[in-house]
């Protein structure tokens, strides 16, 4: 079954050419509950499900247009009311293939997405993958606000973890938990004191991985309140891009953000829309 999930999924998204083993690793596939359809012997479409997600729904080009997607929605969402969940939702944040519904970004600007409200899903909100040739970034190049001339950009260890986890709840609190020190952690300071931070990894799995390319992410950007407004984000990220460029990145990812602008001038472009769309189940 893993082998033809994977093939119906290169065969409806083309556009990222996942390794069949990175593919199962972000799908989360052995933790996932697949959902088939079967148009004789072939697997026309499929969804699958993990807890009160859908982290994904896919239906053969060949065989589109004859209710496949409907169907499999209902039967993924009887999976999740029969799992003891009242709301479905698409994708999940904890999902590290598609958070939430890939979205054209014609609809995406104008906050929809026909097929999901078609199918009962509302959204108010989502949000947009940026990617970066690292090939085509030059630090010396940059066109960016100067940041004070006494920040110093580097690499901190567990032992500044008190200074970090204060700075990155005041910046947002959801995210203290990400910031464990299993990826190295990129940071600005002034005077002594860590005034803004960012989660790095290098040769990561992504969506945009191909199997040959090494992917650098950059995650978790945050300038303390105090300190904003002068430069120090964008010249953090900046020294961050140069240093996994060194260390031999083709690729620079940033996930999950709304700020396609601020990140447009460091030369990240986007390239996938979601729309976090729920659902009341009856």
């Amino acid at each position: 079954m893993k082998n033809h999930v994977y093939k119906l999924f290169l065969g409806c998204f083309p556009e990222f050419p996942l390794p069949q083993q990175v593919f199962d690793k972000l799908l989360d596939i052995d933790g996932c509950s697949i959902v088939p359809h079967y148009e004789g012997d072939v697997l026309a479409g499929c969804g699958a499900v993990k807890d009160n997600n859908i982290r994904l729904i896919c239906v053969s080009p060949d065989f589109r247009g004859r209710g496949i997607g409907h169907k499999l929605m209902e039967e993924c969402e009887r999976l999740i009311a029969e799992n003891g969940f009242d709301k479905a939702f698409l994708g999940g944040a904890d999902s590290e293939l598609f958070i939430g519904a890939v979205t054209p970004v014609e609809q995406w600007k104008e906050m929809r997405n026909s097929f999901f409200e078609n199918e009962g899903y509302s959204a108010r909100n989502g949000c947009l993958e940026m990617r970066m040739k690292l090939s085509d970034f030059d630090f010396d190049s940059l066109d960016i606000p100067l940041c004070p001339s006494d920040t110093e950009f580097g690499y901190i260890s567990e032992a500044d973890r008190d200074e970090l986890l204060a700075a990155v709840e005041k910046v947002d609190e959801n995210w203290v938990k990400y910031f464990t020190f299993e990826s190295p952690i990129f940071a600005a300071k002034r005077d002594g004191k860590l005034v803004g931070f960012c989660i790095v990894d290098v040769n990561s799995d992504t969506i945009i991985s191909n199997g040959s390319n090494n992917v650098g992410v950059i995650g978790c950007v945050g300038v303390v309140p105090e300190s904003r407004r002068n430069g120090i984000g964008l010249a953090m990220v900046a020294h961050a891009m140069q240093d996994i460029k060194q260390k031999g990145c083709d690729d620079a990812f940033i996930h999950f953000t709304y700020l396609d602008w601020w990140y447009g001038r460091l030369g990240f472009k986007p390239f996938l829309y979601y729309w976090f769309g729920k659902k009341e189940l009856k």
